[in-house]
């Protein structure tokens, strides 16, 4: 139950906050074509409408991925060994979650709730009264008797193109006609204007109704009615059905002045002797309902340029592109951690200076074997990072890697676990995937869902084919991932022993240095010994050269594999985020025909 609050809440705001860009978008165009034709106005300002209603049934939305991306996404592989060890240790958390539920009666969005299905009640009293005061109207009314204007009526409905025409009765309870329906459309003519109006402003009045019914706007303003009773906070909402009403009316005025061959200063003329009246809950009305109306459709009767169909058609497929479907914006894509640097070679330490010879004494010391020098102590090379372990399957069948977003901090309003093949795919906590794992019982492919407490178990095979692409390229990418990561620490071990040949190398020529210049103080070493001295030492530099050039080498390759681990990343997030849309369009598909199997504790 607080899912669903929660996700009507979320619906009602993102559609408001949609329909106060739809609304400037169209009241911009309206502003910037005046010459715009009244039935383009009409139909611009019924869309709103409409936008507003779909925004509340439309189960995907489209996401528009323009808010700034989570500063950390969560992780995106996940050994089992180490979640099941979490598991173990935090037992309760799914007991907690339960003992909190009954406090969610009073939360905000309750409340939130409650007061918008007040509101709604309340405007659907008040619409329930019109109708009774529309339908007493017509039950007080009396049929109209005279002979000419029924012939009238029924060549002007024929006319038209309408199958029959309407029932035309008489009241003296009104002071313009009304037509009332839209089932069994009836029109009322006021009795007490109706000895006062000419044959011509009769018919005008008659064939402004007709042109009502033709253009089926009984129906059509059902629409903004109703997004008027289900958005009756949002005032913008309230101006699109007002606005919606005046275009249809002077939509109308120019078809009777355009069709009929009437004078627009004499349809004018009876528009001002109509006047001003309210108009009827559920009906239309040929007066306006304010003296501002009545201006801006006199006004529009003046206007006699002609506007591009092909352009008013194109404003119109604008609009319903642009605006009419419902939008969420959506957090972007995280971008992955830059890769690590490669790890630089250790630096060689400089061999110590040697000593100068000192003067021999009158009687030379007996000879001593020299003793090596104690080479100073090298830093350790860099460990190796280590290679993540293969993924071993578990006893009940579930596979050892999960992959998607697992918040080991908290649990989320909705959850989902996509069990089957060598692989998971969950957005979800560790309560949850312990949930899963105890309701799914079996090696079966299962699709477990959680929304606030309520939990289901979509088994379909058609549901669970859908999703099985996307989850494979998750899985695909994950294990490319893993197999890069391997090779890396290989080459992490390699370059590992590499540095640290280069640093025994180096304690070789200290201790070589060290050891021939001890000896040539104590015994005076030829020419020739000096010459040894110098090749082996040439021998050891060019080793470490070669052992040197090779660690560039391997340092280039591990560069090259991180940048290819960063690119495996990105590809592993976007994969991620378009599966978890599909696995929760899935999700709503299935619950709303069946096809999820609640479970119960």
């Amino acid at each position: 139950m607080d899912t669903l609050m929660i996700e009507l809440l979320t619906r009602l705001g993102w559609t408001s906050l949609q329909s106060v860009l739809l609304v400037a978008l169209v009241w911009g165009v309206c502003r910037l074509l005046p010459a715009l034709p009244t039935a383009t106005r009409c139909r611009l300002w019924w869309l709103v409408a409409a936008q507003a209603v779909l925004g509340l049934v439309w189960s995907s939305p489209l996401e528009l991925a323009v808010l700034p991306a989570p500063a950390a996404p969560a992780t995106q592989l996940v050994a089992l060994p180490a979640v099941e060890t979490a598991l173990a240790s935090a037992p309760d958390m799914t007991g907690a979650v339960a003992m909190a539920a009954p406090q969610a009666l009073w939360s905000w969005p309750a409340l939130l709730l409650a007061a918008w299905v007040a509101g709604v009640l309340v405007m659907l009293v008040h619409s329930l009264r019109g109708y009774r005061h529309s339908r007493a109207l017509v039950r007080g009314a009396a049929d109209c008797t005279d002979a000419t204007l029924q012939q009238a009526l029924h060549l002007a409905a024929e006319a038209h193109g309408l199958r029959r025409a309407p029932t035309l009765k008489v009241s003296a309870q009104i002071r313009s006609p009304q037509l009332i329906g839209p089932w069994r459309p009836v029109l009322l003519l006021p009795a007490r204007e109706l000895q006062a109006m000419s044959a011509d402003d009769l018919d005008m009045a008659l064939t402004h109704e007709l042109v009502h019914l033709q253009r089926r706007d009984l129906w059509w303003g059902l629409l903004p009615a109703l997004a008027q009773h289900l958005f009756f906070f949002h005032p913008l909402v309230h101006l699109a059905a007002r606005e919606y009403a005046v275009a249809r009316e002077e939509a109308c005025d120019g078809a009777v002045v355009a069709g009929q061959g009437h004078c627009r200063h004499d349809y004018g003329r009876l528009l001002v002797q109509l006047g001003v009246a309210p108009r009827p809950a559920v009906g239309v009305a040929s007066a306006s309902p304010n003296f501002r109306s009545l201006k801006r459709r006199l006004l529009t009767l003046q206007q006699t340029r002609r506007f591009p169909r092909v352009a008013a058609l194109a404003i119109t497929a604008m609009v319903v592109l642009v605006g009419v479907a419902p939008m969420r914006l959506v957090a972007a894509v995280t971008p992955p951690p830059p890769a690590p640097p490669a790890p630089a070679a250790p630096r060689v330490p400089t061999p110590p200076t040697p000593l100068p010879a000192a003067a021999p004494l009158a009687a030379p010391a007996p000879q001593v074997a020299p003793q090596p020098v104690a080479a100073p102590i090298a830093p350790a090379p860099p460990a190796a990072p280590r290679a993540p372990e293969p993924p071993k399957a578990l006893g009940d069948g579930m596979a050892l890697v999960t992959h998607g977003k697992l918040d080991l901090s908290r649990q989320p309003a909705q959850a989902f676990v996509l069990m089957g093949g060598d692989s998971n795919f969950v957005d979800a906590s560790l309560a949850d995937l312990k949930q899963a794992k105890h309701d799914a019982h079996g090696d079966e492919p299962a699709l477990w869902v959680r929304r606030g407490q309520e939990r289901y178990l979509i088994r379909d095979p058609a549901v669970l084919r859908q999703l099985a692409r996307s989850q494979a390229d998750v899985a695909a990418l994950g294990s490319a991932q893993a197999a890069l990561g391997t090779l890396q620490s290989e080459l992490g071990q390699h370059l590992a022993d590499v540095s640290m040949q280069v640093t025994a190398d180096a304690m070789a020529s200290v201790d070589v240095a060290a050891v021939a210049n001890l000896a040539a103080r104590q015994s005076g070493a030829s020419a020739a010994s000096e010459a040894a001295q110098a090749a082996r030492q040439a021998r050891i530099a060019a080793r470490k050269a070669v052992d040197t050039e090779q660690i560039a080498r391997v340092a280039r390759e591990q560069a090259e594999m991180g940048r290819e681990q960063a690119r495996l990343a990105r590809q592993q997030s976007v994969a991620s985020a378009r599966a978890s849309r599909d696995v929760r369009a899935a999700i709503d598909q299935a619950l709303s025909s069946g096809k999820a199997e609640r479970l119960r504790d």
